[in-house]
């Protein structure tokens, strides 16, 4: 008996350490009043919740956009780190090209991001999820990119118009001119309610940072 409670304590101290430092899937960072309001900033709410988006705060402040992210009225939708460290795998395949830190990115890849944590922002506009529909509502995001909302129902057996409703947030990532073409993310935490507007979070498992 003594050696099965030791095995069990010794794969719970393995666990807890390999969990250390590594990237979170969906499943944390909700706030703690279960109502959705933060009772702080869009910003303060990030920054407050490092084990989903410490590498995400840290580039808002690194790229001066945490004034547009805290503007008032608008809405964010919040890609989790997880989502950032594969676009990171993506644009620095070879780890030995990569940069030791954020700071030591380079400026052209720097301004790449800047550009793309712009199209995260809805200025001006509180998009939640009781005022979409299925049909599609449009707006343009800090990046002047286009996007669209709508609500998708399923449940966890893929049911459709079952189960709870979901808000697919999606950008046009179409060049200039060209027949638009949309990618989607879904919202896994909708409608929490900073002191400056609307937070949304993403589903980190299925999405890659700037819709690669």
């Amino acid at each position: 008996m003594m050696k099965l409670i030791k095995a069990i304590a010794f794969i719970g101290i393995l666990f807890t350490i390999g969990c250390k430092d590594s990237y979170f899937t969906d499943g944390g960072a909700k706030p703690a009043d279960q109502s959705g309001n933060l009772g702080v900033s869009t910003m303060d709410y990030l920054e407050s919740h490092r084990e989903s988006f410490d590498t995400l705060a840290r580039l808002i402040r690194l790229t001066k956009l945490e004034d547009e992210v805290n503007a008032q009225g608008n809405t964010f939708f919040a890609p989790r780190d997880y989502s950032i460290h594969n676009y990171f795998k993506l644009i620095y395949p070879d780890p030995q090209n990569t940069p030791a830190t954020l700071e030591a990115i380079p400026q052209e890849d720097m301004d790449r991001i800047a550009a793309i944590i712009k199209n995260y922002i809805i200025p001006g506009d509180e998009i939640v999820r009781n005022d979409l529909a299925t049909t599609y509502s449009y707006a343009t995001t800090s990046g002047d990119t286009k996007a669209r909302f709508n609500v998708v129902t399923s449940d966890y057996l893929g049911n459709v118009n079952l189960g709870a409703k979901f808000i697919m947030f999606s950008l046009n990532v179409s060049p200039a001119g060209a027949t638009e073409r949309y990618q989607s993310v879904q919202v896994v935490t909708a409608d929490l309610r900073s002191t400056n507007g609307v937070v949304h979070i993403l589903n980190s498992d299925t999405h890659i940072f700037g819709f690669n």
